[in-house]
Parts: C-alpha cells; sequence; structure tokens
C-alpha cells in the first residue's frame, strides 16, 4: 500500500530564512583491492537520506536524535562543507547551486562541537578574526580592530583575549571565540552543531544564556543541534527529531514534550531522568509538565530492539519504517515508509508514524 500525503514542513513562507528540500547525503567507502578481486560491492552509509526542513526568521530549530543518526551531517551539508547527494538548500529563497557562493556562505555560520580542535592553535584570536573581516570584507581595513573588539564584547571577552592563542584559554572561552568567529561574518543564520556537549557542566549554562542573548539582540535565526532534547527543549521554538538519516517528528517545543506521537520520541522523552527534591527520579511522562532547569538528560547510544511481533519482516529498516524493528506497536503496514504525516488540528505537526492519530494513552511505550 502506497500513500502519498503532502510533507508539511515543504510549505514555504514568506518569512523563510532557510530551506531544505529532499536532502541525501550518502557517503560511499572505497574498495580494496582484495574487494574488487572478490567482487565485494561497496558499502553505502545513508547519513542522511531524504531530509526537508525549513525555519523562518527569528526562530529556533531544535535538531535531537541520538548519536549516529546524522544530525551533524545534515548540518555540515547546509553549511555547504559537504556537497550533498541530491535535494535542494536554499538561504533566503535563494538555490544553492553546488556549493555555496562567497556571499552565501556569509548568510549561514556554524559553531561547532569541538572548540579547539575548531581554531587555528598558530593564530591567536585577533589574527583568526583578522582574516576573516578582511577576506569576506565585512570593514574597511582600518575598522579591522575595532570590530574585533567589538566581537569579543558581544560574547563577554576582554579586550587582551585578542593577543593571545587558543590555548591559553579555558573551554567555555574557546567557544566563546568560535561563537565571535560565526558572528564576524554578519550572518542570518547560526548553526550550533552540539555547542556544549564538549564542555563542563557549570559552563554550559553560560553558554546557552549567550547563544540566546545574541539570537534576541542580534535577530539570529538558529539551528541548535544535540542529543541532549532537555537542553533542546530550553532553547527552542519548535522541535524535529531524526531517526536513522531522516526526521520522525516536527513541532512545536511544548507539542512535542506533551504529546509525543512517533514511538521513538517518546523513547527519547522516557528516557531524561527527572531530578526530584530528593534523591529519587523518574523518567519523563508524555503529559509531564517541568522546567528545564530541574532537568538532566542523558541520551546516547542505541538502546536494545523492542520486542515486536512484525520486527521479523524489516531487514534493518532499510524498507518501510526505519524505526519499525524496534517499534512495539509495528504493523504489517509499516513496510511501507509512512513519510511525515500531518497531525488532525494540528497544522504545525507532523509525524512519519501511522499511528500518527491514534490515542497512545493505551498502547504499549
Amino acid at each position: 500500500m502506497t500513500v502519498t500525503v503532502e510533507n508539511p514542513s515543504r510549505t514555504r513562507g514568506t518569512d523563510e530564512v532557510l530551506g531544505v528540500e529532499g536532502l541525501v547525503q550518502h557517503f560511499v567507502s572505497r574498495r580494496s583491492w582484495a574487494d574488487r578481486l572478490t567482487r565485494t560491492p561497496q558499502h553505502v552509509v545513508k547519513a542522511v537520506d531524504g531530509v526537508d526542513l525549513t525555519l523562518s526568521t527569528g526562530e529556533t530549530l531544535g535538531l535531537v536524535g541520538e548519536s549516529g543518526c546524522g544530525k551533524s551531517t545534515l548540518s555540515r551539508c547546509i553549511m555547504g562543507l559537504y556537497r550533498p547527494s541530491a535535494g535542494e538548500i536554499r538561504y533566503a529563497g535563494e538555490a544553492v547551486r553546488g556549493l555555496p557562493s562567497r556571499a552565501q556562505r556569509r548568510t549561514v555560520q556554524m559553531v561547532f562541537q569541538d572548540p579547539y580542535s575548531s581554531l587555528n592553535p598558530r593564530m591567536t584570536v585577533g589574527q583568526t578574526l583578522g582574516e576573516l573581516l578582511r577576506y569576506h570584507q565585512i570593514v574597511p581595513r582600518d575598522q579591522v580592530a575595532a570590530r574585533s573588539r567589538e566581537l569579543m564584547d558581544l560574547v563577554g571577552l576582554p579586550h587582551d583575549a585578542l593577543r593571545r592563542t587558543p590555548r591559553q584559554f579555558s573551554g567555555g572561552q574557546r567557544q566563546r571565540i568560535g561563537i565571535a568567529r560565526a558572528l564576524a561574518l554578519q550572518p542570518r543564520v547560526l548553526i550550533a552543531d552540539e555547542p556544549v556537549s564538549a564542555l563542563d557542566v557549570s559552563v554550559q549554562a553560560t553558554i546557552i544564556n549567550l547563544l540566546t542573548d545574541l539570537r534576541e539582540e542580534l535577530g539570529l535565526s538558529m539551528v541548535f543541534v544535540s542529543h541532549n532534547i532537555a537542553v533542546v527543549r530550553q532553547v527552542s521554538d519548535r522541535i524535529a527529531v531524526m531517526y536513522r538519516g531522516r526526521i520522525v517528528e516536527t513541532g512545536l517545543t511544548e507539542q512535542i514534550f506533551n504529546d509525543p506521537r512517533h514511538p521513538y520520541t517518546q523513547l527519547l522523552l522516557e528516557s531524561v531522568p527527572r531530578m526530584l527534591s530528593g534523591a529519587e527520579t523518574h523518567p519523563i511522562g508524555a503529559a509531564d509538565s517541568l522546567g528545564t532547569a530541574d532537568q538532566l538528560a542523558v541520551v546516547d547510544g542505541e538502546p536494545d530492539a523492542d520486542e515486536s511481533p512484525y520486527s521479523a519482516h524489516a531487514i534493518e529498516g532499510e524498507h518501510g519504517c526505519r524505526y519499525r524493528p524496534r517499534c512495539p506497536v509495528a504493523m504489517p503496514v509499516c513496510a511501507d515508509e509512512p513519510g511525515l504525516l500531518p497531525i488532525a488540528g494540528n497544522p504545525s505537526r507532523a509525524a512519519a508514524c501511522w499511528h500518527v492519530d491514534d490515542d497512545r494513552k493505551d498502547k504499549p511505550r
């Protein structure tokens, strides 16, 4: 059975600042001479396999999923670090042909997960920022130093930081430098790829607050990538849940937390422990209403597959719904890929599940 439903995420708004449609990024392994002699086929990794996303002006989209689901690969495709295998990327309504041009690169900038490896250890902070400002002609050459000092003020670092190299800073300070470098080109979209996962817990809150303040002050749109769904809830207006290279659910943040429709989204929420007044903890339920300051989230790695009477019909999820081997409510119809189906009464919601409009309170999780 094949059902064709218009994907709500493909609706183009007048304020769209970033659009992704049918994006595919496959990596093909190189074959050795032994593989060629034995005619071993090349292995294909489907890191991103048909993703549709839109980002509006001033909006923060949280991209969440477990490690290895394709979040960072999708971010690098949007940034132009990878040439996609197929699909379309739009910056402010303008389609990107091949790799982004110099002007297009200024539209979208990225804050990387590891602040130290993303900075040149041989260059001072002033040299790093000055090179960007001069190459892209952001300001006249005689104003480069002044603009560099303004960027330091923007991220809360002293001016003498411009004379130091990355190894002379702490992890949190290096991430502030990475943010300053991204903002130097005056982008409209900021992609934050796991910006706090490499930092101490005590420093994570300051970086999250900095990004939130900068978004409001500069009118930025942001894609916040993380496997920590509690952090994503704190900073995001809308959430897209990713699993094995595909988006399986989208919606407003509170809608996703209060009424998750896809079984994988429910699994993510149930994997987040909640801190109570005592030593007791319990997972977040679908209807729980809790703040973000008292949450501790660890969602990483593949849990064991759930028992399902229809799991045996799937071959590692390559055909039909990819979550089917782990899904506790799989049906024979799940052998067909549902795509993102709209949720009745919620035009901003969609989920890639045939149970999208079911009442899940009585269903196993």
